[in-house]
């Protein structure tokens, strides 16, 4: 494989990279504090909902913003995470990182078989392709009542419990939900700032001109396809814990809709944007749905609008801010 040279963050000045990470920190200080800052309970819930979307989105962003892989079937890996979790913690125990690792278990499985035939597409073929699988599986979860309860889906499901002890809901599970928001998005991070990570992005740019310098195209993507339904798995599991229960309807073409219009929103290939683009998403679902009786076209005509006027998308402008901010100081 031929050598790709990145540029490194030592050769950003000292005082410049700390300018940068304050922020971040800050951020990530003020996430976790949010709701012991007088925030109204319902308030931290939407908050919660927020943040577990926005681990889903940063996901797809994995596949659409880095990879330039466009799927219209995100909603499989959210939602089969979340009937293997949720179907566990209801016949054997509630426990939360087991119920972890069981999703994980059969979230891997299936993506490693998908992907294999997936990948091996692009462009249009693709996103055909990924929405088909999430629709067999939106079948599947129909069909299989004896499991997933039919159209009813799987409800009942008790609260988790994090080393024998109960995650209630409220401020404990936000805590929980914005604690692996940020572990996520750090090892996401490093992961797209590594030689890997590069590379995804020379296939984003040009897949023959990536082949031609020796990258294994095909494999890369496999890989990034696995990863990013295992990163959707934690989201499912956390989403099941917080609603009590699943339906089909997670598996439903129009929520891997809603997450790729919470990333677009957000900025693609920012792993930042998609967490902006899902606060965004469901407070301004929230909203609409109190304002207008038809919230999808109100909320469609903002993302019109922010594509228009803001193509890099709302974390776009905050660094096209904070950039100037920093260049004005120094």
């Amino acid at each position: 494989m031929a050598r790709m040279v990145v540029a490194s963050d030592r050769t950003i000045p000292f005082p410049r990279r700390i300018m940068t990470q304050i922020p971040l920190v800050l951020l990530a200080l003020l996430v976790l504090a949010f709701p012991f800052l007088g925030a109204a309970p319902f308030v931290t819930t939407l908050l919660t909902e927020a943040l577990i979307f926005a681990i889903w989105a940063m996901s797809l962003d994995l596949l659409v913003g880095f990879t330039g892989l466009v799927t219209f079937g995100h909603a499989a890996g959210l939602g089969l995470a979340a009937y293997a979790a949720g179907y566990f913690a209801l016949e054997v125990t509630s426990e939360f990182l087991v119920a972890f690792v069981v999703a994980e278990i059969v979230v891997l499985g299936v993506a490693i078989a998908t992907g294999f035939v997936a990948t091996r597409l692009s462009g249009v073929a693709f996103a055909i392709i990924t929405l088909a699988i999430s629709q067999v599986l939106f079948q599947i979860a129909v069909a299989w009542r004896s499991i997933t309860q039919g159209m009813d889906g799987l409800i009942g499901v008790p609260l988790p419990t994090f080393f024998g002890r109960i995650v209630q809901p409220g401020r404990p599970f936000y805590v929980l939900t914005a604690s692996l928001v940020i572990i996520t998005y750090l090892l996401l991070r490093r992961l797209v700032d590594s030689p890997f990570g590069r590379t995804l992005q020379a296939i984003r740019a040009s897949e023959e001109r990536a082949a031609a310098i020796g990258i294994n195209v095909r494999l890369h993507k496999w890989i990034v396809f696995v990863i990013s339904w295992s990163v959707a798995a934690v989201a499912g599991t956390l989403l099941v814990f917080m609603k009590a229960g699943v339906t089909p309807m997670t598996l439903y073409w129009h929520e891997s809709g809603n997450v790729l219009a919470m990333t677009i929103f957000g900025g693609l290939g920012t792993l930042l944007g998609p967490i902006t683009g899902a606060i965004a998403f469901v407070f301004l679902r929230d909203e609409f749905t109190t304002l207008f009786q038809s919230w999808q076209f109100a909320f469609g005509l903002a993302f019109v609008l922010a594509v228009i006027f803001m193509p890099t998308g709302l974390a776009g402008l905050v660094t096209r801010v904070w950039t100037w901010i920093i260049r004005r100081r120094s």
